[in-house]
């Protein structure tokens, strides 16, 4: 497989096959974006890739070259290992596009290589429910909360005396960090 050839390099995509192509000595398949994998129909057709066919209340995805059912993602790029499943993949494909869109793809891409989630939709809701933002270091994050009013220190103390050492210390407990971005434990 030439890894080469994708043309959406700076995108999240998938290389999806088909396997029964693939076990017989040929390699049938090709890039998917997010945002082409989002549009209306894609996954039945799994972008052009199958014809859809079906029989009695049974409807499949079938192969154009050799009418195999079965298709696989061969390689991706920019989607977490964990999630990069067929299924996942176009039930995710819009929400993939737009967080690649708005930029956070990066920040959710660090997070799924050090937590274990089931599916790619549980990974970008723990994003957005738990993202605190980027902060350099936990001390910069509780200058912050300082800052932002969300840790109140009384106007009487004076400066020298708040530690902001134990602040971030304590707030290890409740947060972590991952390449300067922080994300609230759930």
């Amino acid at each position: 497989m030439n890894t080469a050839t994708a043309t959406h390099l700076d995108e999240p995509a998938i290389w999806l096959g088909c396997l029964s192509c693939y076990n017989n000595g040929r390699l049938n398949g090709k890039w998917i974006t997010a945002e082409q994998a989002a549009e209306p129909e894609a996954a039945e057709t799994l972008n052009g890739l199958a014809n859809v066919e079906t029989v009695g209340e049974y409807t499949a995805s079938r192969c154009r070259k050799c009418f195999g059912d079965e298709f696989a993602v061969m390689d991706h790029q920019l989607i977490p290992q964990s999630c990069a499943d067929v299924k996942e993949f176009y039930d995710n494909a819009e929400q993939l596009a737009e967080l690649h869109n708005t930029g956070k793809l990066e920040t959710i891409t660090l997070l799924a290589s050090n937590l274990i989630m089931e599916t790619l939709g549980e990974l970008i809701e723990y994003h957005q429910t738990n993202y605190q933002g980027e902060h350099d270091t936990m001390n910069k994050f509780a200058e912050h909360l300082i800052d932002e009013g969300v840790i109140e220190i009384p106007a009487s103390l004076p400066a020298h005396w708040v530690d902001i050492d134990a602040i971030a210390r304590d707030l290890t407990y409740d947060h972590f960090e991952i390449a300067g971005h922080i994300w609230r434990n759930s």
